[in-house]
């Protein structure tokens, strides 16, 4: 099968006519989301999924939710503080959740993940960020996926630790030093 071209991929909206049945990724989790809760969720505003297609079929999609970020699990230098002040602004700080990224098996591998990453990036800080106060963008990526976001070059960081010895799963990007380094 030849590499895609990310020009070739369709974006939309998840709607009712979607069929996932012959949707498949590496994670059951995630196969189960698309098929049986995206709809659901979107309905219920929790999230909004996002599907790219390539010649009318479904090849990934990415999931997006309000969220909040508790300060102290954010790198010092990325903590807004008050004016003259060692404290932060809000003990909880405005975010955007990726909840849920997948590419069929049949495109991994392909760079396909790292465009869909990218573009919910760019929709996050070209229109999100254009219409509600938004500092950082959230992942709570599984195990297998983490090297996805670390090797996007969007500057995720993985967030503090609050209890010692339990290291922190969570990665955040600061979308005000994104947009202005």
């Amino acid at each position: 099968m030849p590499p895609l071209k990310w020009e070739d991929i369709h974006v939309e909206a998840l709607n009712s006519d979607h069929d996932f049945s012959d949707f498949y990724c590496a994670s059951e989790d995630l196969n189960d989301f698309i098929k049986n809760d995206a709809r659901r969720e979107q309905e219920c505003m929790l999230s909004r999924t996002y599907l790219f297609s390539y010649e009318g079929t479904v090849i990934g999609f990415v999931s997006l939710s309000a969220d909040s970020v508790a300060a102290p699990l954010l790198k010092g230098e990325d903590v807004v503080r008050k004016k003259d002040s060692s404290k932060p602004v809000y003990s909880n700080l405005p975010c955007i959740l990726i909840g849920r990224l997948a590419v069929v098996n049949a495109y991994e591998r392909q760079g396909i993940g790292t465009n869909i990453l990218k573009w919910a990036v760019g929709l996050i800080a070209n229109v999100v960020c254009k219409s509600v106060g938004c500092r950082y963008i959230t992942v709570d990526p599984k195990k297998e996926s983490i090297a996805l976001y670390q090797k996007s070059d969007l500057g995720f960081t993985q967030m503090e630790a609050i209890k010692a010895g339990r290291p922190e799963t969570r990665y955040y990007i600061n979308l005000y030093k994104l947009l202005n380094d």
